[in-house]
């Protein structure tokens, strides 16, 4: 399988899936009432003469709204955008720091359906049963289901596209093959 037949720049795709609005909205939520109650209960005479906590029980409060401070910012710049692009070397997709790249060797099949959160457990990077993964953005309906070969194991991933059926037929091309039907999917041999 090659892609020596078809123009390297109808290979190309690059998409950007963001998170909706909203989420973003509500990351940002959970980060400013963070940081107000450690504020309100860090500075003094805010609510009384005494702050609210003191002694090993500050320190508690202290480090335990640090880490969801950062947790929620990690969360924020690893998880609000799933970037996918194909290339003449092959398909590439990534959450912030966490990505996985496939050469066009490694790609068996290609198809664009509709996502099915119970299958994988939810949205993000999610680990399901019989070689499944998804990495699926939270309010994208479509994406596209690639079987690969990773070593001497088979996967199945979803991966989460506004554009699935461009994103479909630019793997197909990638691969060498007619692009598969855009039916709904099915579960991994």
């Amino acid at each position: 399988m090659t892609t020596q037949k078809y123009d390297l720049r109808q290979l190309k795709f690059d998409e950007s899936v963001r998170v909706p609005g909203w989420m973003i909205g509500v990351l940002g939520l959970v980060l400013g009432v963070t940081a107000g109650a450690l504020t309100g209960v860090a500075v003094r005479n805010m609510v009384g003469d005494e702050p609210i906590i003191t002694g090993s029980e500050a320190a508690v409060f202290y480090v335990t709204f640090a880490l969801a401070i950062l947790l929620d910012v990690f969360l924020l710049f690893n998880f609000t955008n799933l970037s996918v692009s194909v290339a003449d070397r092959g398909f590439e997709f990534r959450y912030g720091v966490f990505g996985k790249s496939f050469t066009w060797d490694q790609i068996t099949s290609v198809k664009a359906t509709d996502y099915r959160w119970i299958t994988y457990g939810g949205w993000g990077i999610r680990f399901s049963t019989k070689g499944r993964r998804a990495w699926s953005q939270l309010g994208v309906k479509r994406g596209v289901v690639i079987d690969v070969t990773e070593g001497t194991h088979a996967r199945h991933y979803f991966i989460s596209s506004k554009r699935a059926d461009e994103l479909a037929d630019a793997l197909s091309r990638g691969i060498g093959e007619p692009a598969s039907p855009h039916d709904d999917e099915k579960p991994a041999p």
